[in-house]
């Protein structure tokens, strides 16, 4: 069985490229071909949902060239918004916008109105995105509204609150942790860690972390060989 939402934290852009002594930016161009290819293998498989962690709200401490790099490849990606319709592909961005360049900021605004009606498959681009701030995002809009504080409304009050549950995320690049992603969408998902640099992840290796999933036990707390 497939997971129906997998999130992918891409590590290792700028180790990669510096291991071949060019510049981080380098990296970045590689690994967005990588996370092109990774999200055409998605639809393949059946999944229903890929949320990708594009720039968080601390990736601000990285040099402002880096940073501006990274802003300009979202803007070239999300340009394609034709290419998204016409797969029946919605795009939806995750984050706080405020902070984000106005040119990027519209055509986020242009591709997430084109693509709404799209329901074959999702795409979650988090850019300037902290699972913290998530979560302070759906609390202010409760206390506000009113509503009453509970698991359900947060998980329907977060950036985007239609989207379910992680069932399976994957961290490339060696490191262990998850960097402040997806917080309350990872409570019960399955984990994965590999060493390999995002700019060398493949189909292949994909396919094969999918395979895992699909022969791990979900028991959610309860007993694996409960009736």
């Amino acid at each position: 069985m497939v997971p129906a939402h997998v999130a992918i934290i891409m590590d290792g852009n700028g180790r990669w490229a510096k291991s071949k002594n060019k510049p981080r930016s380098f990296g970045h161009q590689q690994g967005l071909k990588i996370a092109e290819q990774i999200i055409e293998q998605s639809r393949n498989l059946g999944i229903k949902y890929l949320s990708l962690f594009v720039f968080s709200t601390e990736n601000w401490k990285r040099p402002k060239a880096e940073v501006d790099s990274l802003f300009a490849l979202a803007e070239i990606y999300i340009s394609h918004f034709r290419k998204f319709t016409a797969n029946k592909m919605r795009v939806v961005v995750s984050g706080d916008k405020t902070a984000l360049p106005a040119s990027l900021v519209t055509k986020i605004d242009k591709i997430e109105n084109e693509t709404q009606n799209c329901t074959d498959f999702c795409v979650n681009l988090c850019i300037n995105y902290g699972g913290q701030d998530d979560i302070v995002h759906a609390a202010k809009v409760l206390s506000q509204s009113g509503q009453d504080i509970n698991q359900k409304s947060i998980a329907n009050n977060l950036y985007n609150g239609f989207l379910p549950a992680v069932d399976m995320m994957i961290r490339t690049g060696g490191q262990k942790r998850l960097s402040n992603f997806l917080l309350y969408q990872c409570a019960y998902a399955e984990l994965f860690f590999v060493d390999t640099l995002w700019p060398d992840f493949s189909v292949e290796q994909y396919n094969s972390l999918v395979e895992e999933y699909a022969c791990r036990t979900r028991n959610f707390g309860g007993l694996i060989d409960a009736k």
